[in-house]
């Protein structure tokens, strides 16, 4: 079967909102005078950066609660939030114990499958939800076959096809490899879509409509890169590489995508630019056709540090970016949330609240869910500290 990408103008409007915004032509930067807000830890593991790692979805919000897959000194943890707060999934943990501890959760249904990725180690295990017992039950462990000659993976990500199959995707050896499995137990050898990258650069794979796409950085050609996979085709059947952007820095290792209904994709990345007063992230949109458009934003200044942006939407259309800010004066960090808006066929940003906690160390690794917000769920984004403490703030207080 052969397939044509062919490109069509972005035609998705969202809502305006009720605030002045800045003209996607003028790139966004930080306002003084945004509110923002101290938080209190959630829970607290004995490991660093319990959220990391890029670009990792680690939660979910279903029927029977929120959910979230942190790390820890022993393995992986489960948490759930009930009437007094967060609390650890002992029976599951237990059987995570020293799995790796870095984790990208594909949820649907009743069932969760996640990828668990150490350096030359790829986990995927299944839980299912007990409606009897009111929590999630482990099913089963696939190991990923890992070539011999793996010296170094930084992360990995999952999706699911609407054929039902799985596929994960790392990088490994400068390499970007796929697996594939037809149930999410059974895993094929891994296949290296491109071999060129360097051993800095990551990717993620998503599911579109039909069709899933990987997505990577490649900082020795300054491109970001993408190709597809059109569900049912044979495993190794992959499109041509696409050049989503090439040239001026435009690369680093940062990465992190949202999935619209429709089958549109918003992506963000940070660039190499690392100039003052020159935009530090790109926000790329994908139109139903393939066609991207890239919008630099968020200007570098002499003050802060920029870094690990992560994007997601409400059904309704609203997206929102949030990324890490270091003030280089008092070395002190906070989250920045933002909101993206398509008016009059320009993309506009605004920055709506910033997120700090009261430890002088380093926070950030900002996550979300993979699956988009639903209008009547909670929206909620995570971060952590580089002392173990995790924090949540809930987007439903800024609609």
């Amino acid at each position: 079967m052969t397939h044509t990408l062919k490109l069509k103008t972005i035609s998705l409007l969202f809502p305006s909102l009720l605030c002045l915004f800045i003209s996607c032509n003028e790139v966004f930067s930080q306002k003084k005078g945004t509110p923002e807000i101290y938080l209190d830890p959630i829970f607290k593991v004995n490991y660093s950066d319990a959220t990391a790692d890029k670009p990792q979805s680690k939660s979910w919000t279903n029927d029977y609660g929120q959910w979230i897959v942190v790390g820890d000194e022993d393995g992986p943890k489960l948490l759930k939030k009930d009437t007094l707060g967060w609390t650890s999934q002992s029976t599951i943990n237990q059987v995570w114990h020293n799995l790796p501890s870095r984790a990208d959760v594909w949820a649907k249904d009743n069932d969760a499958h996640i990828v668990l990725v150490s350096e030359c180690t790829l986990n995927v295990v299944r839980i299912t939800y007990s409606k009897e017992q009111e929590t999630y039950k482990h099913k089963w462990k696939a190991n990923l076959p890992i070539p011999k000659e793996c010296h170094s993976m930084e992360t990995a990500t999952i999706t699911q096809d609407s054929k039902g199959q799985f596929w994960v995707c790392a990088d490994m050896n400068e390499k970007i490899m796929v697996w594939h499995s037809f149930d999410g137990s059974d895993w094929s050898n891994p296949f290296a879509l491109t071999d060129d990258i360097n051993k800095d650069d990551i990717s993620l794979i998503v599911h579109l409509k039909k069709q899933v796409s990987v997505i990577w950085s490649n900082q020795n050609t300054e491109t970001i890169n993408e190709m597809i996979h059109y569900d049912g085709d044979d495993i190794r059947n992959w499109s041509t590489p696409i050049i989503v952007q090439k040239g001026d820095n435009n690369t680093d290792d940062h990465l992190n995508a949202t999935v619209f209904k429709n089958g549109e994709l918003a992506l963000v990345t940070k660039n190499s630019v690392d100039k003052i007063n020159q935009p530090q992230f790109v926000f790329r949109f994908r139109d139903k056709k393939g066609k991207w458009t890239n919008i630099p934003y968020e200007v570098l200044t002499s003050d802060i540090s920029l870094s690990r942006p992560i994007i997601n939407h409400v059904q309704s259309g609203k997206i929102f970016e949030v990324h890490t800010v270091k003030n280089k004066s008092n070395k002190r960090y906070h989250l920045s949330v933002n909101q993206i808006v398509l008016k009059k066929g320009q993309w506009q940003f605004k920055e709506l609240i910033q997120l700090k906690t009261k430890i002088n160390g380093k926070n950030g690794d900002a996550t979300s869910s993979k699956a988009s917000f639903s209008a009547n769920q909670v929206k909620l984004i995570f971060f952590s500290d580089n002392l173990g403490n995790i924090y949540s703030f809930n987007l439903d207080n800024l609609l």
